[in-house]
């Protein structure tokens, strides 16, 4: 994302400045933000998430939206991660009674410095999300009892501890007086056989006969095997809408291994 001065390019919506750090460095220090000079006058500061019909003192003024949230995806920690924050200020007088009304002064990608009430950013949410308890998943095989024999079809299923947080399951964390839910997500499993062969899948696979990840070993032998998840994620800010978490955050997780013993099978002629 490109930064314009406080007096330079307008965003996609040609309304909207883009503010800089300096200029909310600015803000914070009571100076013009203009020049940087002194300013004699005294403002107040808010701010609302760059959604749609948010307004300064509105009951979703706090909530972060799709658009705001995309209008940062993909930047850096030194970009601004967002979510996206429209600064407002309106002066006072020396007993702090508001002259006029709030002022539009731009957006941010740096709701952290944003001068006014603490905001919560997206580095918090997402610090949050991999902080999260994940729930590993547990391999379980038919035939039961974690036998097989060579070439037999063995089933594979993704089955699920009581630790940990699963896909669908939610955490809840409290951020800045925000209550922050976590959702994660599943995008997708790997099944490790453990005799060098793998599976990319989004199936939680199943038991004989309808299960649809099938693997059948070569040779005999000991192989550990597991299923590893990599976890998207969703997160709700003070019971508003679920948003996503920016898939550029996914993180594989290993699976529990268990031990899977294949076993050669010889048949002969048994006289009765």
């Amino acid at each position: 994302m490109a930064f314009a001065d406080f007096t330079g390019t307008n965003t996609h919506d040609g309304v909207q400045i883009v503010v800089t750090q300096a200029v909310l460095d600015r803000a914070k220090k009571g100076l013009d933000l203009q020049t940087g000079e002194p300013d004699k006058r005294v403002w107040e500061y808010t701010s609302v998430t760059t959604c749609a019909n948010n307004v300064p003192g509105g009951p979703n003024a706090d909530l972060p939206c799709l658009g705001a949230i995309q209008a940062c995806a993909g930047n850096t920690p030194q970009q601004g991660q967002g979510p996206q924050i429209q600064l407002f200020r309106r002066e006072v007088d020396a007993k702090n009674v508001p002259i006029g009304g709030w002022q539009p002064i731009g957006t941010t990608c740096f709701p952290q410095l944003v001068p006014g009430k603490p905001v919560l950013g997206m580095g918090l949410i997402l610090a949050a999300f991999h902080n999260t308890a994940w729930a590993l998943p547990i391999v379980h095989i038919q035939p039961e009892g974690n036998v097989t024999l060579v070439t037999l079809p063995t089933y594979f299923e993704v089955r699920w501890p009581d630790q940990g947080f699963q896909p669908g399951e939610i955490d809840p964390v409290n951020l800045m007086g925000f209550l922050v839910r976590i959702r994660p997500t599943n995008e997708g499993y790997r099944y490790v056989f453990g005799d060098g062969d793998t599976e990319q899948t989004d199936s939680g696979g199943g038991t004989y006969p309808d299960g649809d990840i099938i693997h059948a070993y070569a040779t005999g032998g000991t192989y550990d095997s597991r299923i590893d998840i990599t976890y998207g994620g969703q997160f709700s800010v003070n019971g508003g809408e679920w948003l996503g978490i920016p898939a550029t955050e996914n993180v594989t997780i290993p699976g529990s291994t268990t031990v899977l013993k294949v076993s050669t099978a010889h048949a002969r002629l048994v006289v009765k």
